[in-house]
């Protein structure tokens, strides 16, 4: 595999995480990144790495960046409010040991899930489900 080749980190990525190797998948999307940094499916697919690391914030932005390049990309609006979701539930499941943050954690929480709500309506709609 050359060093340029997008789609073959590409490739890669997706056999690690296959694997469940979701930080060596990591690294080849990175890769796949530097070649072709708007390269859509590896922004979402590290996203998917990323929130299977429960690393969610940063799965957020990865689904960002995939929904800048291409706004009708249904899989990645999906994707985000999933990660929006559980990052949502991690919150509240923190807020359970952390009675003094809970109620700003609840409160981030809710909002998170509302996101997630439009997120899912979003994705939705381009893929022609409403």
């Amino acid at each position: 595999m050359t060093s340029d080749d997008d789609n073959s980190w590409y490739g890669m990525g997706n056999a690690r995480a296959k694997e469940e190797d979701n930080e060596d998948a990591l690294i080849a999307y990175d890769k796949a990144l530097e070649v072709d940094p708007n390269h859509v499916r590896a922004w979402n697919n590290k996203g998917i790495a990323l929130s299977r690391l429960k690393r969610f914030e940063e799965a957020i932005g990865c689904y960002d960046k995939a929904i800048e390049i291409e706004p009708q990309y249904a899989n990645a609006w999906y994707n985000k409010a999933n990660a929006l979701r559980n990052f949502g539930q991690s919150l509240v499941d923190k807020a359970n040991d952390d009675r003094t943050n809970a109620p700003k954690m609840i409160n981030k929480s809710i909002g998170l899930f509302d996101l997630a709500e439009k997120c899912y309506d979003k994705g939705d709609i381009i893929s022609g489900k409403k």
